[in-house]
């Protein structure tokens, strides 16, 4: 990628994770002072690097996402969705805040590791801007075929996130509503959370399901609305 011109982060903005939450509606959970700590990074413009991992429905992407809202002219991109277009696509000029999002989703192939390879030097070597990279595997478990690439990821602060427990989720789901202008109700909430196995994913997709229903019935969402929309 020698000499090629970096491209502007706006361009990252179609495939990014800006949609998927803000603090508003994020549980910090057990996680709740390293997360601040990364928020304040964020703000002082550290060179610090970032590395969370945790499975998938934790809330790491809306995490890098609540970040991004957080702090104007943040790059962010997810690589799960990047990795159909060329690696040029995070060939850019080190910005004060860049978030990564499923680095493990380009794994094992040479030519996105050598492209992420290359902006975590170019971080490096910059002194300057805090970079975020979250994975579902832990840094030593994303199988890269460059090895180089794990050792990079070990070297920063680590965030593990656990999945919510039932009331996390409750909580979370009730703020999720209320970020769309409607009351869910304790009962429905937990309702829904048991129903779905505190999927956050799918937790979050039926609660879009119900918003929609809601507002063509012109119904309050409660437990036998619950079941009627899904006919359970």
């Amino acid at each position: 990628m020698e000499g090629r011109e970096h491209m502007p982060h706006q361009e990252a903005l179609p495939l990014s994770i800006r949609d998927q939450g803000s603090f508003d509606t994020f549980i910090k959970g057990a996680c709740s002072s390293l997360i601040d700590t990364l928020v304040k990074s964020a703000q002082g413009g550290e060179h610090e690097f970032f590395f969370i991992s945790g499975p998938r429905g934790c809330g790491k992407s809306h995490l890098l996402s609540a970040v991004s809202h957080e702090f104007d002219g943040a790059f962010c991109v997810d690589l799960e969705l990047a990795r159909a277009f060329s690696p040029e696509f995070i060939d850019i000029s080190q910005p004060k805040i860049a978030l990564i999002d499923n680095a493990d989703a380009i794994a094992g192939n040479v030519e996105w590791e050598l492209a992420l390879f290359s902006l975590f030097n170019r971080w490096y070597d910059s002194k300057e801007g805090t970079l975020v990279i979250s994975s579902t595997p832990s840094f030593d478990r994303i199988p890269f075929e460059r090895h180089d690439l794990n050792t990079r990821l070990s070297s920063g602060i680590c965030i593990n996130l656990k999945p919510l427990n039932e009331q996390e989720c409750i909580e979370a789901l009730i703020l999720r509503a209320k970020s769309r202008g409607f009351t869910l109700p304790d009962s429905a909430a937990l309702f829904l959370v048991r129903h779905c196995n505190r999927d956050m994913n799918k937790l979050i997709a039926e609660l879009d399901i119900l918003d929609n229903a809601q507002l063509e019935e012109k119904r309050s969402i409660t437990v036998p609305f619950i079941k009627k929309v899904f006919d359970l």
